[in-house]
């Protein structure tokens, strides 16, 4: 059973998106997706409609850098990455509610806004963003995402 205090967070986290979080999604606890990486997080969990994805850098095809290249190349990387993530659960970029942005370089933040645009459609998802002092594998940019996905 999830603890409340965090259930309570979601709830108002879901509510902020204009969704709803059912107690019967409640009862029935999160759902985790395991990550594909050897690290100790979940790729996504499902807590209510809301689809919660773990952080992901531009991984490169190789599974182990960082794509080279730059903010484009990166930025580029994880929009597809994020495409199949939501596919591995029958969703789609217009799914997507929320998205936090971590940038080593905010003068990036142009660069960045103009691939993230490409993939997201009005309404725009609810976004944060803030720098960042570093990132896994010295990447340059991480984006977390929330879909709306109802619950079983």
């Amino acid at each position: 059973m999830i603890e409340s205090k965090t259930f309570i967070r979601f709830c108002a986290a879901a509510l902020a998106a204009g969704l709803t979080v059912s107690a019967a999604a409640h009862d029935k606890g999160p759902v985790f997706t395991p990550s594909p990486l050897p690290y100790p997080f979940s790729d996504a969990v499902q807590v209510g409609d809301l689809l919660i994805f773990a952080g992901d850098i531009g991984m490169a095809e190789d599974g182990q850098t960082v794509e080279p290249g730059g903010i484009e190349p990166e930025t580029r990387r994880i929009m597809i990455r994020l495409g199949e993530r939501l596919a591995a659960h029958g969703l789609d970029y217009k799914d997507v509610v929320k998205c936090t942005v971590m940038l080593t370089d905010m003068s990036e933040w142009p660069a960045f806004n103009a691939i993230y645009a490409e993939y997201f459609a009005k309404p725009y998802p609810a976004r944060s963003a803030f720098g960042a002092n570093g990132l896994a594998l010295g990447a340059r940019v991480e984006l977390e995402c929330w879909a709306y996905k109802q619950a079983a």
